[in-house]
């Protein structure tokens, strides 16, 4: 794969997963103006929106035929080497990825009471590694989950509080209850703008790229439009991940632009 295929592969990967997680089958967006917010449709389908977090948060598959890195950052690595960048046409879509990243490294830090363990303590933690914890706990349970207790022995050993790895696998339904329940239930909202802000980066960062590329049917007879391939782009598994990227951008973004209510947003609140 050259570099030009290997951006297409990630980024068709990218807006499926963005996709997966904001559409109306699983949440809606409230609100006017200034105070908007995300409803899920239920309970599992917020489940599910972290679930497929987790995934968006992970490597790749090491045996994909691209470079086993964090979706994030390929995304990070394509603003900083566009392949179809027209008239700063990625300008959107680099703000929206360092704004999604510098929010995810940022530490929280949470008052947490772990009955499982009769432990009291205040955590410091980034929210990445939150995010993680919820949605791989959503997915797995106790014995699926050991990787899940050893960060949290980690991160109880950095507040000052040892414990065995037995004591932080029971303490993982807390963990669950306490970042699950409360903390992504607040910052839900703000994912989903910040995802919905990177669905619309990569519609932006596309569309001269699309303009070029959509061929409209030849007639009546031939009714299917059609892709221009870039020259760069040979290998069959590109093409077809080209060809599936065009549609999505032909269809765009299931969701407007929005911003969620500042009440979800106040600082020092996790």
């Amino acid at each position: 794969m050259n570099k030009m295929e290997d951006e297409v592969i990630y980024l068709s990967a990218v807006t499926e997963l963005l996709r997966s997680m904001v559409n109306y089958q699983l949440m809606t967006v409230v609100g006017k103006g200034e105070h908007k917010n995300v409803w899920f449709e239920t309970s599992v389908h917020r489940q599910f929106f972290f679930i497929t977090l987790v995934d968006f948060l992970s490597q790749t598959d090491p045996k994909a035929p691209v470079p086993s890195i964090p979706y994030l950052q390929a995304m990070n690595n394509i603003c900083d080497a566009p392949s179809f960048e027209v008239n700063g046409s990625v300008q959107k879509l680099k703000k929206a990825v360092i704004a999604f990243r510098d929010w995810l490294r940022e530490e929280m830090t949470v008052d947490a009471w772990l009955p499982s363990i009769n432990l009291q303590v205040e955590i410091s933690i980034p929210r990445y590694v939150v995010m993680k914890i919820v949605g791989n706990l959503s997915k797995h349970n106790t014995l699926r989950s050991v990787g899940v207790a050893e960060d949290i022995q980690r991160y109880l050993q950095k507040a000052g509080k040892s414990v065995e790895l037995y004591q932080a696998m029971l303490a993982q339904g807390d963990f669950y209850e306490i970042f699950y329940e409360d903390v992504c239930a607040y910052h839900a909202s703000t994912i989903a703008e910040f995802l919905n802000g990177l669905t619309w980066g990569i519609q932006d960062y596309l569309a001269p790229e699309y303009t070029r590329s959509y061929t409209p049917p030849d007639s009546d007879e031939l009714p299917m439009y059609r892709f221009q391939y870039p020259e760069e782009i040979e290998h069959p598994y590109a093409k077809a991940c080209y060809w599936d990227l065009m549609n999505l951008l032909r269809s765009g973004p299931i969701f407007p632009p929005f911003v969620v209510t500042q009440h979800l947003k106040i600082e020092g609140r996790y």
